[in-house]
């Protein structure tokens, strides 16, 4: 999902803030709606003691750290990490002023987000704004209420990370698997994966074990669907376990039914969870962000998360982006896995430049980028370097072993200090799926990232059933410990750049921007992760 915005001015000492959405031409002013009409914004609240964040993370996450493997759960973190009293005062203080009671207001754990119930009458009272319904041209059914420019009260100045909910228009997925037709007679499916990836048919029987998708923008699975899949596959009968928010099953989406068929298929008999959310709003990020308030105020969350959704970075406010990776550092300190796919427009050339995609660029997620066969790199795959984020000290040797290898493109197409991905890689091509009843082929790292995270599932199961903790963040393990172990090296093909004079990077011997580590050899790794 493309969300292009340019921030004119935005003070927030008190003057305008008006963020300009590229996307607000595909939408059109319907009028005011009524002063009753109820919005939903979420306030993040700043937080105290955000570099011990870093720390933990780190110290649960290295393999070679005493406290390796030792994490907490959401509660606990909250303790150490939770919103400024003195934030969530002025907060709760500028609401009264417009008439919107405690009632109204729902914190997660460590009060260090409110999201806030408030009718249009008093917003535009707290933001000095004009509120107006918007419903978009194409997407008849998406409806918005959205100002177009507002002022940050004076008492909250320097108390909030950012306001999500206020201006910002949705716009449709980036990352979204696409209808393909195998040239081959055979495309990829569960049967093909298990052979080339060499998991056996590994189940998994932890009882504790769990994994999840994310579904947004109104992407629904279909329980018939992943069944028939099942059976076509020969498959345990492995059912969704949980449905978290709205399906519809009578209106799947491809995206959704691939996703619960494939993390399924490679993570056998782990409970699954989908996860949905469907709001329309957070700074048009597919409820990235309610997505994250929602698991870190659920103590249960599954040990691994599949996302397959991203934007390209420059399109996200920086403030937004390290929130959030704040946010994922979470995941990793309580033991949790969070996989994203790297993107399907390789290195998004623009005006020869190379522009990322987000998060899967956010140092404290993995990112699983596209592949072709065992030792070739999809030329969409999604691959490059962070203009955010610097590169973190778990992948620093990596990647200077890639720009002195004599293969990397010229750095003024990039920022070479910058967090570099994907991680690891994944089949990305032609993948068998049942939709709406029917056989269908697709293609996309949204194929990539629910096989990768499946896999990770039952590695998991290795681990508890030798008494041993869940992975966790796994890039200080693939970069510091495994360094290419356990995976077959992608070495052949390059992503590409979309234009003439951008090539891409090229896929080497060892880690690379195109494939990561490469593929996992689950018969390895199996082993490895007990070491």
């Amino acid at each position: 999902m493309k969300f292009e915005c340019i921030l004119l001015l935005c003070l927030f000492g008190g003057a305008l803030c008006r963020l300009r959405d590229g996307n607000g031409r595909m939408w059109v002013n319907l009028g005011r709606p009524s002063g009753d009409t109820e919005l939903q914004i979420t306030f993040a609240i700043k937080q105290t003691n955000p570099g011990w964040l870093e720390q933990k993370l780190r110290a649960v996450s290295y393999p070679d750290s005493p406290e390796y493997g030792n994490y907490m759960n959401f509660d606990k973190i909250a303790e150490y990490v939770h919103g400024r009293p003195e934030s969530v005062q002025a907060l709760v203080d500028a609401l009264g002023e417009v008439g919107v009671g405690s009632e109204r207001i729902d914190f997660t754990l460590g009060r260090d987000f409110a999201v806030v119930r408030i009718p249009v009458a008093a917003a535009e009272r707290l933001f000095a704004a004009d509120f107006s319904l918007f419903q978009h041209k194409e997407q008849t059914g998406w409806r918005v209420v959205r100002a177009l420019d507002y002022t940050l009260p004076l008492s909250l100045v320097g108390h909030l990370d950012f306001v999500s909910g206020v201006s910002e228009f949705p716009r449709p997925n980036l990352v979204f698997p696409k209808l393909t037709k195998s040239e081959n007679s055979l495309g990829v499916n569960p049967q093909s994966i298990d052979k080339d990836y060499n998991i056996s048919g590994y189940v998994s029987t932890s009882p504790n074990n769990s994994q999840a998708i994310a579904g947004f923008l109104k992407q629904y699975f279909s329980p018939s669907d992943l069944k028939m899949f099942q059976e076509t596959y020969n498959l345990p009968s492995d059912p969704i376990a949980k449905v978290v928010g709205e399906n519809q099953p009578d209106d799947p989406g491809i995206e959704a039914d691939l996703d619960v068929e494939y993390i399924t298929a490679t993570g056998r008999n782990v409970t699954t969870w989908f996860v949905s959310i469907s709001k329309l709003a957070n700074k048009g990020q597919e409820d990235f962000l309610s997505w994250i308030i929602e698991q870190v105020n659920t103590t249960d969350s599954p040990w691994v998360h599949s996302l397959s959704y991203g934007d390209h970075e420059n399109s996200i406010p920086t403030d937004y982006q390290t929130r959030c990776d704040d946010e994922f550092k979470k995941f990793g300190i309580s033991g949790r896995t969070i996989l994203f796919a790297s993107g399907d427009s390789g290195v998004g050339c623009k005006k020869s430049i190379f522009q990322p995609d987000w998060p899967a660029c956010s140092p404290s997620i993995t990112a699983v980028g596209g592949t072709v066969s065992l030792d070739e790199v999809w030329e969409d795959g999604g691959g490059g370097f962070s203009n955010t984020f610097g590169i973190p000290d778990y992948q620093k040797e990596a990647v200077e072993a890639y720009l002195n290898s004599g293969k990397a493109p010229p750095t003024k197409y990039f920022n070479a200090s910058g967090r570099a991905y994907p991680d690891v890689s994944a089949f990305s091509v032609d993948f068998e799926i049942i939709y709406a009843g029917g056989r269908e082929a697709v293609g996309g790292t949204s194929c990539a990232a629910p096989t990768f995270a499946g896999i990770v599932s039952i590695l998991n199961d290795v681990r508890m059933k030798n008494g041993k903790s869940t992975l966790g963040f796994l890039n200080p393990l693939l970069y510091q410990t495994l360094k290419g172990q356990g995976f077959f090296d992608i070495t052949k093909g390059k992503n590409s750049g979309g234009a003439l004079f951008c090539r891409g990077f090229e896929a080497i011997p060892g880690w690379d921007p195109a494939s990561g580590w490469g593929s996992p050899n689950f018969g390895l790794l199996k082993e490895l992760v007990l070491q």
